[in-house]
Formats: structure tokens, C-alpha cells, sequence
């Protein structure tokens, strides 16, 4: 098996396990999240969220860590949050004042993303990335969803990019994540345990 058929048997079996969490234990989820990240003890996560002027979310799809609820703490802390929007040059990242649909619209794909009139942010402006992910290995490599999107942002931004904070369930960990020269590691990962989500 060659490793982008290995990374196609993760994906699949990844989002098999998202789409059995119910709606119920989502929103737990969300509600309990900032709680959650401010209780890690790690002194460099502590310390960059703390002088983080903006931080990169993600609007969460297909059962996702939903981190609407993140953002809404980093909003309440005055820190500018911004967001991922898809076009043909790639991804860009735009502000957004709070997560009411007024700021977003719905993309081809049904994922929300900042309004087409929102202009871009500087991508050396961001901080933070809250990286959404398929899996990670322990040494925090990532598997994305298959676009490369974030991959091409992240490695265009050189060493001197952001922070990357991943956010996962438990059973996103696994061990035999393979990887390509282009995939971004995290730099640190906030693992859900399963009793968070075991239903």
C-alpha cells in the first residue's frame, strides 16, 4: 500500500468515526472547549494565546471539533478571529466580528466561510492556526482532509509562520500516519479524551 492509499484508509475510517458523534455530543463539546484549552498547563501554549493578537479558526463540517465556542472566548479577550475561505488562488483568511450568518456564507462544499466582500488579513498577521485535521501521529503530524490547502498556506509562510494548535478527538491519534515531505506538523495538540464524547 503506497502512502496516499494509506492516507485514503485513514480518512475514510476517520470520518466513518466523526459521523457517529451525535448533535448532542457536538455541542457539549463546543460548550466545554474554552474550558478545556485554558486548563492546559504547556507554557509555550500558555504564553502565545495570552500575547496573541489574532487567532485562525475554523467553522467545523462533517462532525469536526466545533470550535465556535473557542472563538467566541477569543473574541470576549479582544483577540481578532479570522477564518478560512476557499478560493481558485487557494486559502485566504478574513476577520470576522462575531459568528452570526450575517458574517458568512455557505460554500459549494456546505462549509460556512467569511463573506466574499471580507477582505483577506496579511497571513504574517496571524498568530494562531487552529488547525481542523483528519488524524496526527504523536509527533504531530498532520493528515488534512486532501486539498492541501492548509499544508501550501502554512509552508508558504516559512519559519517564521504561526503557532499551530491542533484540536482532536482521541481517536484521531494514530500512530501510522504516513507522511510527504509538504505535510505540517502541530505544534502542540489539545487531545479530547474519549470519555468527552463516549456515547
Amino acid at each position: 500500500m503506497n502512502i496516499d492509499e494509506e492516507k485514503k484508509k485513514i480518512r475514510k475510517e476517520i470520518k466513518r468515526r466523526r459521523r457517529e458523534l451525535s448533535s448532542k455530543t457536538l455541542s457539549a463539546i463546543d460548550k466545554s472547549l474554552p474550558e478545556f484549552i485554558s486548563a492546559i498547563g504547556d507554557a509555550e501554549l500558555v504564553k502565545t494565546i495570552k500575547n496573541a493578537k489574532r487567532i485562525a479558526l475554523y467553522r467545523a463540517f462533517d462532525g469536526e471539533v466545533p470550535v465556535d465556542s473557542l472563538a467566541r472566548f477569543f473574541m470576549s479577550k479582544g483577540i481578532n478571529c479570522c477564518f478560512p475561505r476557499i478560493s481558485d488562488d487557494g486559502m485566504v483568511f478574513c476577520d470576522c466580528q462575531s459568528l452570526d450568518d450575517s458574517e458568512f456564507e455557505v460554500s459549494s462544499l456546505g462549509i460556512k466561510e467569511p463573506a466574499a466582500a471580507k477582505a483577506p488579513v496579511d497571513p504574517k498577521d496571524i498568530d494562531v492556526v487552529v488547525l481542523p485535521a483528519l488524524a496526527y501521529n504523536e509527533e504531530g503530524t498532520r493528515l488534512g482532509a486532501g486539498g492541501g490547502y492548509y499544508d501550501r498556506f502554512i509552508g508558504g509562510l516559512g519559519s517564521k509562520g504561526p503557532y499551530l494548535l491542533g484540536i482532536c478527538y482521541e481517536f484521531q491519534i494514530c500512530s501510522d500516519v504516513p507522511s510527504d515531505g509538504h505535510d505540517i506538523s502541530a505544534d502542540f495538540i489539545a487531545v479530547i479524551p474519549e470519555e468527552e464524547y463516549a456515547e
